[in-house]
């Protein structure tokens, strides 16, 4: 039996549970908070919504733990460790799969649509950020890296600094050519729709922007693989292959706030 200390909301981590009733050997202690925790007698750390992770993650490994973290992590190029794995719907999911078996394809197009405010008590910057770097993670596990990008940003309905809608049209390395949506806009049920072209054939295909018990159940067993040393096992998606999704988000900010093309090398 493993057994994972795991920090985030009531309903994150029920969610949790609820895909990893077939894994009997996984067993979920659920703390209020990560001090509380990390004070059991547990095999792993899972992270979910928890403020400052960076720090969390480093206190955890420090102590010889094994972590699995969501979306955002606020210094994720200086905390890269090998015994750290992100938990992305951008990857190894089942829409994530159906995307990397279309072959030449010349365009596409993603979008995410979803409701901040359903995800509650998650504040709306961590919702807003974890789903950008999902879709992130996604479009660059399927098209490989950007070269030239061109982004708009905009608030309607919130206050704040975070944007309702987000656009960005975006010049692949390979030269396939596509475009990026994230809408945050009130009562939409979290959706995600892929148009791709190739060949004269259109394929459009939506799914709902949710956690499918066995990519969750995937990610968990992978991670107590990675625990347990078996074989040459590494995490599905280790912290630092993320560093790009990152940077990539990053990038389309930057374009947005200067209403200006960006090229990859005009990014550091």
């Amino acid at each position: 039996m493993m057994t994972l200390g795991v920090v985030g909301h009531d309903r994150e981590v029920a969610a949790h549970r609820d895909a990893l009733q077939g894994c009997c050997h996984i067993q979920l202690i659920h703390e209020a908070d990560c001090a509380a925790v990390l004070e059991q007698k547990i095999d792993g750390l899972v992270l979910l919504h928890v403020n400052d992770k960076s720090h969390w993650i480093r206190v955890a490994t420090a102590a010889g733990l094994h972590v699995m973290t969501t979306h955002p992590v606020q210094e994720p190029f200086a905390n890269s460790h090998p015994n750290v794995c992100v938990l992305s719907r951008g990857r190894h999911t089942h829409f994530n799969a159906d995307l990397a078996a279309r072959q030449g394809v010349a365009h596409y197009s993603i979008e995410l649509s979803f409701d901040s405010a359903s995800f509650d008590p998650i504040d709306r910057e961590t919702t807003c950020n974890q789903a950008a770097l999902d879709v992130c993670d996604l479009l660059l596990s399927t098209w490989g890296p950007v070269d030239v990008l061109y982004s708009r940003m905009r608030n309607f309905l919130h206050p704040g600094r975070m944007e309702d809608v987000s656009i960005a049209l975006l010049r692949m390395r390979n030269g396939v050519e596509g475009s990026v949506a994230l809408l945050d806009f009130p009562a939409v049920v979290p959706a995600l729709r892929v148009r791709s072209y190739a060949q004269g054939k259109v394929v459009d295909t939506s799914w709902p922007w949710a956690w499918e018990a066995e990519d969750l159940a995937a990610y968990y067993c992978n991670f107590v693989a990675c625990i347990q040393g078996q074989g040459c096992a590494q995490p599905l998606l280790g912290l630092g292959r993320v560093a790009e999704s990152y940077r990539l988000l990053e990038w389309m900010r930057t374009s947005a706030r200067q209403d200006a093309v960006l090229s990859r090398r005009q990014i550091k």
